[in-house]
C-alpha cells in the first residue's frame, strides 16, 4: 500500500459536495435572515418566493405553461434598462462553473453546431423566464395581500426576496434571449460549424 495514500483522508463524492453547497446556500438564504430578525417569517418569505418555481417548471415541462405572446420578442431598450438595474452582477454570479451544479443541472452533450447551441440557449432562457415570471407574479400578489392587510414588514420581505430570486432572473433571461436574437439577425447566412 502506498504510504501517501494512507495519509490522505477519504474524499466525498462530488455529488455529495454539491448537495452540501445547495443546502448551505439555500439554508443560509432562508434561515440567516430569520435568525437575524428573530422571527421565522423571513424563511417563510423565502419559501413563498422560491418554492413555486418547481411547480411551474413541472407545468412548463408538461406543456401547460408557456410564454405569453406579448413577451416573446424582447425590445432593444430592455437590456439597457436591465443593465442599469444591476443584472450584470447577477450574470457574473450565475455564469460560474459551480452554479449549474448547485441548482442540479446535468451537463448537456456538446452541441453539434452553432444553431443547436443558440436553440438550446433560447429554449432554456424561455423556460427559466416563464417559471421565474410566474413565481414573481404569485409572490408579488402575496406581498400585495400582506401589505393590504397591514403586515408591512412581512410584505416588504416577500417583495425583497421576490425581486432577488425571481425579478432579476427574469431580466437576465430576457437579456440572454435578446443577445441570441441579435446573433441570429447579425449572421443569418453564416455556416454552422
Amino acid at each position: 500500500m502506498n504510504p501517501s495514500a494512507a495519509a490522505r483522508p477519504p474524499t466525498r463524492p462530488t455529488s455529495a459536495q454539491v448537495w452540501e453547497l445547495r443546502v448551505l446556500f439555500l439554508g443560509g438564504l432562508g434561515i440567516l435572515p430569520s435568525a437575524l430578525a428573530g422571527s421565522p417569517f423571513p424563511a417563510l418569505a423565502f419559501g413563498v418566493t422560491w418554492g413555486p418555481n418547481g411547480l411551474f417548471l413541472l407545468w412548463l415541462m408538461r406543456g401547460a405553461l408557456g410564454l405569453p405572446r406579448f413577451l416573446v420578442s424582447v425590445h432593444p431598450m430592455e437590456p439597457v434598462l436591465y443593465r442599469f438595474l444591476g443584472v450584470g452582477l447577477v450574470k457574473r454570479i450565475v455564469a460560474t462553473r459551480i452554479w449549474p451544479l448547485m441548482i442540479g443541472w446535468k451537463s448537456h452533450p456538446k452541441p453539434r453546431n452553432r444553431q443547436e447551441l443558440l436553440d438550446r440557449i433560447e429554449s432554456a432562457s424561455k423556460g427559466a423566464e416563464v417559471c421565474h415570471g410566474a413565481t414573481f407574479i404569485l409572490a408579488f400578489s402575496v406581498a400585495l395581500l400582506l401589505l393590504a392587510i397591514g403586515y408591512s414588514t412581512e410584505g416588504a420581505l416577500v417583495a425583497g426576496f421576490n425581486l432577488l430570486l425571481n425579478g432579476y432572473p427574469v431580466m437576465l433571461q430576457r437579456v440572454n434571449r435578446w443577445r441570441v436574437q441579435q446573433i441570429r439577425v447579425d449572421a443569418p447566412g453564416r455556416p454552422d460549424r
